[in-house]
């Protein structure tokens, strides 16, 4: 055997090894993604299935877990045909013919699942936008339209992408398509426009947190903190409902903008040579290739059963003492229980905070607690 066959099949072997480590890994992950959407579907048909923001969520999630199942059948079909091009069929080929043959079959579908995830990452910003246009009346409605262009210059790259898959193939250079000049550089393109519309919607929703949370103390007995006092005398911070929902959807933007961020790094030619020049750190990024279609899947899931559990959970469980939070996205805030109501003697004031209209103005408390009291009944689900 001569030294380049030995260095070949040398090269088959690591391929192999990395492949089907991560293909396991993102077994598991699917499985658990699958367990997730089940129980998100199950949520979402328990609670106003009708409405159409929650049927469009039900069809964005099965959407996304069906693009993931495409990609993992993908990387399925990559690892079979590597052995089989390489080592079962056209054995009068040399062995390196015979690998740069299975190479060109594996790079034609990476290019593939390159455009579906391309696909996959619109629906998650557009999911991230959707959650932010719930919040517009918390600020002037005329920025949503800077996270709405960056959405639009991803679908442009995204379906220009398309056409470099279908016009060029397997020409991968370094991660990247080299001709035609349109080309080049497209897939880091669609990484950076999504980093960008992941930016600026995540620093939106965390400027309306800043805004609420701030609000939410200045209306407090202590201005210098929200508490409430426990058995044993001492005050412990408690986070709202309201004040939650935001956490989580800022975490979802922050996670979405880091996977977008590793991969825009790790597509940058001189990043790609000295990745794949390291065993180990080549093998920990063919993990993370793997399974990040996955987890951008997993994460926007997790968020919705967390958000319709945890809002169910809140507002069916009354306080007297602590100060409750009435942000309610979309519309009016439902009112926290007074003393009398809640059948319990308290010494602590109960505050309502006043939330913003359309207009950016805040209603006097007498008026919205007014305004909410006729709302008291409704349900206090918070739409995400």
């Amino acid at each position: 055997m001569t030294p380049e066959e030995t260095a070949t099949l040398r090269s088959i072997g690591l391929d192999l090894i990395k492949s089907f480590v991560a293909i396991v890994n993102e077994s598991i992950l699917l499985t658990i993604y699958g367990v997730l959407v089940l129980k998100a579907c199950s949520v979402l048909l328990r609670k106003e299935w009708r409405r159409t923001p929650t049927l469009l969520t039900i069809i964005a999630l099965l959407t996304m877990f069906a693009v993931c199942v495409v990609l993992w059948a993908l990387d399925m079909a990559n690892f079979i045909m590597e052995v089989k091009l390489s080592m079962v069929i056209d054995l009068d080929l040399a062995l390196d013919a015979r690998f740069h043959n299975a190479l060109a079959f594996i790079l034609k579908l990476a290019a593939a699942q390159d455009a579906l995830y391309s696909y996959l990452s619109l629906i998650g910003d557009a999911i991230i936008i959707w959650r932010l246009w719930n919040l517009r009346t918390y600020f002037p409605r005329w920025v949503i339209v800077l996270p709405l262009a960056s959405l639009l210059g991803s679908t442009v790259v995204t379906v220009l992408l398309t056409y470099c898959v279908g016009a060029v193939g397997s020409e991968i250079v370094l991660g990247t398509f080299q001709n035609p000049e349109l080309c080049r550089n497209v897939q880091i393109s669609t990484y950076a426009m999504a980093c960008a519309t992941t930016t600026l919607a995540t620093g939106l929703i965390g400027a309306t947190a800043w805004s609420y949370a701030s609000g939410l103390k200045s209306m407090t007995s202590d201005p210098g903190k929200s508490s409430w006092q426990t058995g044993s005398g001492r005050n412990r911070r408690v986070r709202s409902q309201g004040e939650s929902i935001l956490v989580l959807m800022i975490e979802s933007g922050l996670f979405y903008f880091l996977f977008f961020a590793i991969q825009l790094v790790g597509d940058v030619p001189r990043v790609h040579r000295f990745v794949t020049a390291n065993n180990v750190l080549s093998f920990l990024f063919t993990m993370f290739s793997y399974a990040t279609s996955v987890i951008v899947g997993i994460y926007p899931t997790i968020v919705v059963v967390l958000a319709q559990t945890k809002a169910g959970v809140l507002d069916s469980a009354p306080s007297a003492s602590a100060p409750i939070s009435s942000l309610r996205i979309g519309g009016l805030p439902s009112v926290a229980p007074t003393s009398e109501s809640a059948g319990v003697a308290s010494t602590q004031p109960t505050y309502h905070i006043a939330s913003k209209d359309f207009d950016g103005d805040q209603f006097p408390l007498e008026q919205r607690a007014q305004a909410a009291s006729n709302d008291l009944h409704s349900e206090g689900k918070v739409d995400l």
